[in-house]
């Protein structure tokens, strides 16, 4: 360290020069690698991850999966209506390489089916129906003889439970029937909501927002306040969820790191009173912290919503190497050395100490590289370099930095009296008088620690509620709350699970068994509807046809002409000439055809689960139950079976924590000591640095479970590399 100090402070301008010119390439990287930044939570999971490898294959296989909701509000239902009209007609004539679908209204469907209606009747019901117009004719012809009442003949008058039968069906179309003129509104038609399908995959962000910007143009040139001045528009949906997550979770970034830079440079001015030395120690660790990032770029290509956050972490545990150098290089000058002599002590006296410490804190990262969970993986590649790094930029840039600055002025006047430390001075004291004391408060400390391990909170230490991992402002007054008019309307989530079979045959099956399911685990099933296209198809459409002919050929005009109001509009619904030509796939409405099929023109290999309200809300014991239960059924029926949504992609995230999590947090326990063990060579001393450390996380433990904190698949990352930049000191 002596000989390779003194080439530092020889060679102190080519060596900033060249930290310079390697800063200027990190920082070009620097800025691709945060331009691709992912915040989808797929994008934390391993590649592997069955959720990952079943969406990309089902959004390859759909022309679209995720859609961006409009929602418009007005107390004038007739001006939001022709809004509503206006602006999805708009957005249809966008390009198809960005919109593949827009819906708003469904009367055309309605229409279709109720022209169609007897084919969706049971054919018992319809056995029925034929036998009470026979046995009513034979009825009414026998009445109307005038032997009948010579005959003495007691006739019981035919009797069908019309309005039972009718209340029967409408179950089945009480979903459709909800919205008012046929349009996505609520029942006052005041909130109405226009859905458009992106097309592709929900990670393409910028084409994500390209959809924003072009439904917000459109927006402004139909001039809302035309139509209602009361008139007002709000957007949720997956893909306004992602934009405002982004958008989040970049202000967060900016925000994290000015505060740690300002924070940390006040905090480092206030303790060293030497701005030349502040400056020379924050220009190390910036360049520093952009070497890391140029590499991760190389690395790993892109940043994820656990990574993003690195910058500042780097910034405030990459610094630690450089105070201490700092620290002592000043204390050094403050007993009159001179710089050189300084330096020199300064890198051979802590060289050891800190390269420990780096390799710690850089052990504790790398063990989270042990997981496939990419939100941890991701995290200790660049959180392990980013400590070798700093480290290397603290003992070779800063003390070129530092000989550059001496070289234009002293950096501590020799006369100058070095700060009086009243508290750390008061508080070494108080240790070496008075260790019982504090050693008791200690083991007090701990006791209270380790009783809140007995009492763990009820349920599990896992966050399960997703919604307390969103941006608190979408939650509050954005795409998350914005989300309850989207169940006002709709009464279900609109994001339902796909399941993705080989053939129709197997997604029929799928959906049998579904439904059968759903009907076994009663109301307090998860799964609020199962939906496949042969739910739109009759059954048993020729003999339902035949009924319906042999119905018709008993009906003479004459007859019917005797009916009144009520049976001749039932006739009238029972005899459509649609009726007559059946139902086939392809003469399916648009809109149910392009929830079915294929990029390749294939349909009816998908089975859609919609979730019960609320799901958001649900624990992860539930959620993974009611994706476990989709996938067995699905396996069962087919190999090949894909199920995808951000269900089965949160469902997998929190398997991934609980499965990785405590792996990483036991590697980098076992790292740190097995480091401590060999850089120290001193049993004694080891032992005293482990067991500060163990008793420091033994009362941080104690203080998540005393007062309830929540692990989650962000926050997780905390506990294995407390050991590591724990042990530092």
């Amino acid at each position: 360290m002596n000989a390779f100090s003194r080439l530092i402070i020889h060679r102190a301008k080519a060596v900033l020069a060249v930290g310079l010119v390697l800063t200027l390439v990190g920082a070009y990287y620097t800025v691709q690698l945060y331009a691709n930044l992912r915040t989808s939570f797929e994008e934390m999971l391993p590649t592997t991850a069955r959720s990952v490898v079943d969406l990309h294959h089902v959004t390859a296989r759909l022309p679209a999966t995720d859609n961006l909701a409009v929602l418009i509000f007005s107390q004038d239902a007739e001006a939001a209506k022709r809004f509503q009209d206006d602006l999805a007609e708009a957005a249809q004539k966008l390009p198809k390489d960005l919109v593949a679908l827009v819906e708003w209204r469904i009367d055309r469907e309605m229409a279709f089916f109720n022209r169609r209606q007897p084919l969706y009747m049971d054919l018992g019901d319809l056995g029925a129906v034929h036998d009470y117009i026979r046995d009513r004719i034979d009825y009414e012809r026998t009445m109307r003889n005038p032997l009948t009442i010579f005959n003495g003949i007691e006739l019981r008058e035919p009797q069908l439970d019309f309005s039972g039968m009718e209340k029967k069906y409408r179950a089945t179309t009480d979903f459709f029937s909800r919205f008012p003129g046929g349009y996505y509104a609520t029942f006052d038609g005041r909130i109405r909501a226009v859905l458009v399908y992106k097309t592709g995959s929900l990670t393409d962000a910028s084409q994500a927002r390209r959809l924003r910007a072009e439904l917000d143009r459109i927006i402004v040139d139909l001039k809302p306040a035309r139509y209602a001045k009361d008139l007002e528009i709000k957007f949720t949906g997956d893909i306004q969820n992602m934009i405002e997550e982004e958008a989040a979770l970049v202000a967060d970034l900016k925000l994290a790191t000015l505060v740690v830079l300002l924070l940390t440079g006040a905090a480092l001015y206030w303790y060293f009173r030497s701005f030349r030395g502040v400056a020379a120690l924050l220009g190390s660790l910036l360049m520093g912290t952009l070497w890391t990032f140029g590499v991760a770029r190389g690395l790993v290509g892109y940043l994820n919503a656990n990574s993003a956050f690195l910058g500042a972490i780097v910034i405030g545990n990459g610094i630690n190497y450089g105070i201490i150098f700092l620290a002592r290089y000043l204390e050094e000058r403050q007993a009159g050395e001179p710089h050189t002599r300084a330096t020199q002590a300064a890198m051979a006296g802590t060289m050891t100490a800190t390269w420990t410490a780096a390799l710690a804190a850089g052990l504790s990262y790398g063990s989270l590289m042990l997981t496939s969970f990419r939100g941890f993986s991701q995290f200790g590649i660049i959180g392990l370099e980013g400590m070798v790094l700093c480290w290397i930029s603290s003992y070779a840039l800063m003390p070129a930095i530092l000989t550059l600055f001496e070289r234009r002025g002293t950096l501590w006047a020799p006369d100058r009296k070095p700060p009086k430390r009243r508290l750390t001075s008061a508080l070494a004291r108080s240790v070496s008088r008075r260790p019982i004391l504090f050693w008791n408060i200690s083991v007090v400390i701990a006791a209270a620690a380790l009783a809140s391990f007995v009492r763990i909170p009820e349920g599990n230490l896992m966050q399960n509620d997703l919604s307390k991992l969103r941006d608190k402002r979408s939650m509050a007054e954005g795409s998350g709350y914005n989300n309850r008019y989207i169940e006002e309307i709709f009464g279900r989530e609109i994001s339902p699970v796909a399941v993705m079979m080989q053939t129709r045959a197997q997604a029929s099956e799928v959906a049998r068994r579904l439904k059968k399911r759903k009907e076994k685990e009663g109301p307090g099933s998860l799964m609020g509807a199962v939906r496949s296209i042969d739910d739109f198809l009759p059954s048993e459409q020729w003999r339902k046809i035949q009924s319906l002919k042999r119905i018709k050929g008993m009906l003479y005009p004459v007859l019917i002409q005797r009916l009144n109001d009520t049976e001749r509009r039932r006739v009238e619904e029972l005899l459509t000439p649609e009726a007559f030509a059946g139902v086939t796939a392809p003469s399916l409405p648009p809109l149910v055809l392009s929830k079915f099929t294929e990029k390749d023109g294939s349909l009816g290999k998908m089975v859609l689960v919609e979730p019960q309200l609320n799901s958001e809300s649900w624990s992860g014991a539930q959620l993974n139950a009611f994706i476990d239960g989709i996938r067995e059924v699905a396996d069962a029926v087919g190999s090949g079976a894909l199920v995808a949504g951000q269900l089965p992609v949160t469902s997998d995230m929190f398997k991934a924590v609980r499965r990785d999590g405590p792996r990483a947090t036991l590697f980098a326990f076992l790292a740190v000591i097995v480091l401590v063990l060999i850089l120290f060579r001193d049993a004694r001393v080891s032992a005293m640095a482990l067991f500060a450390l163990v008793l420091g996380v033994v009362w941080f433990a104690g203080a998540i479970l005393g007062f309830g904190l929540k692990i989650n698949f962000l926050n997780f990352i905390s506990l294995p590399i407390t050991f590591g930049i724990g042990v530092d000191y």
